[in-house]
């Protein structure tokens, strides 16, 4: 009997994690056209840096790290008015992150966001969106340092921190939930079943949606 079932669920893509009816197809990764526009995917699967909740990771950390030498730099820090703007400003950016994530993550799953998927404009904002916030993050923080407006680096990068801190845990949070890994490499951004990363590169290949 349960072999039946079993293939019913197989032909109707049914998953009891997502509830979802549409198939999951393995694929072997020397057989599949990278989502980034190479030739196939490396052996060993997407490196550390390539997890997309990594790179939040390394960028709340970062923003934590210059709010740390802010604060130091400033005699009253507690008692400095952008200190406690930034917050706000940081509780604000992370509200509406947790009012987005999970539209934006199911666009993700759904495999909108790998770059063969793309429209032209699409890519060409993905593509500059990056180097275009740090040109602006970098000229801001040139300003004030000239200026001596420590006070207004530690309001920004506190509020950067926090939305990066949330933003990080929600995806965990979100990736554990849908057994999933959010991948972001190459301009291309999709999602890696959990249940399969330990057989990537073996007999049994991985899911890809």
């Amino acid at each position: 009997m349960m072999p039946l079932v079993e293939t019913i669920r197989a032909y109707l893509g049914w998953c009891p994690m997502t509830g979802s009816l549409r198939p999951d197809l393995a694929v072997r990764p020397a057989t599949v056209a990278a989502p980034g526009g190479r030739d196939g995917f490396s052996p060993t699967g997407p490196g550390w840096w390539h997890r997309y909740h990594n790179q939040l990771l390394i960028a709340a950390a970062a923003f934590s790290a210059a709010a740390a030498i802010a604060f130091l730099l400033i005699e009253d820090a507690p008692g400095c008015p952008t200190m406690w703007t930034g917050l706000a400003i940081g509780a604000g950016g992370a509200l509406g992150f947790l009012l987005g994530y999970r539209k934006q993550y199911a666009r993700v799953a759904a495999g909108e966001f790998i770059r063969a998927n793309m429209s032209r404009r699409l890519r060409i904002a993905r593509d500059l969106s990056w180097p275009v916030a740090f040109i602006l993050l970098a000229v801001c923080m040139a300003y004030f340092v000239r200026s001596g407006m420590f006070g207004q680096i530690l309001g920004f990068m506190l509020a950067l921190s926090l939305m990066g801190w949330i933003s990080y845990g929600v995806t965990i949070l979100w990736e554990r939930r849908h057994r999933t890994t959010l991948i972001a490499e190459n301009g291309s951004m999709y999602t890696l079943d959990t249940a399969m990363q330990g057989e990537y590169g073996g007999e049994e290949g991985v899911v890809w949606r």
